[in-house]
């Protein structure tokens, strides 16, 4: 399995759509323009560049005469048409992008660590974990770290969030691997074997993304 992070998307901007829209296949640069806000468009794109990314890394640049379709399961869940082996997690927030490729369903989170909203951790956690998060003294990152764990979880499914949100971690057939870097969480589900290598060197900035 491995992650690539674009850890400041506030860097890009109108230039980095245009770029998009002349490399995107037109399925692809639709999904991306539907968004109104400029945001959304460079998180859509950005999102489809970073997977090419790890495809040629695992496949070879030959992947930029086949670029990656999508197909989806009943649930939306994305798989890649012409690439079946392989399967990957798109995830972003304010700040960030994350993709994850792997050997067999992988599940990936990330997000900023913000403040802790009580009523919010009410909702999604089990007495347990809200005993976690209240006796920590940084009740804020507990919170964030579970929270990506069950959306990592929900994504490596596929089933979208139709199970119980507050109890999801206590029944899984997956791994989960979470880590810290900045101001953001990243957690990943998958049954791969994994150790916490997989999240060195996984930032990448523009420079990192000569194809486009």
């Amino acid at each position: 399995m491995k992650i690539l992070v674009f850890n400041n998307i506030d860097t890009l901007g109108e230039d980095f759509i245009n770029r998009c829209e002349d490399f995107l296949p037109k399925w692809r640069k639709d999904q991306m323009l539907k968004y109104k806000f400029q945001k959304g468009r460079i998180q859509n794109g950005l999102a489809y560049v970073l997977l090419v990314k790890l495809l040629c890394d695992e496949c070879g640049n030959n992947v930029l005469k086949n670029l990656p379709e999508f197909s989806y399961n009943d649930h939306e869940k994305p798989f890649l048409k012409n690439y079946p082996e392989r399967f990957f997690s798109i995830s972003h927030c304010k700040t960030a992008v994350a993709v994850a490729l792997a050997d067999s369903p992988v599940g990936i989170d990330i997000e900023d660590i913000t403040r802790y909203k009580e009523n919010v951790a009410t909702y999604v956690s089990n007495d347990s974990e809200l005993k976690k998060i209240k006796e920590d003294s940084h009740p804020e990152e507990v919170f964030i770290r579970l929270w990506t764990q069950k959306e990592a979880v929900f994504k490596y499914n596929g089933t979208g969030i139709t199970d119980d949100m507050k109890n999801i971690l206590n029944n899984i057939d997956c791994q989960l691997f979470s880590y810290k870097f900045g101001n953001k969480f990243i957690s990943v589900a998958t049954n791969e074997i994994c150790t916490e290598d997989v999240f060195s060197n996984i930032v990448v900035n523009i420079d990192d993304i000569d194809f486009i």
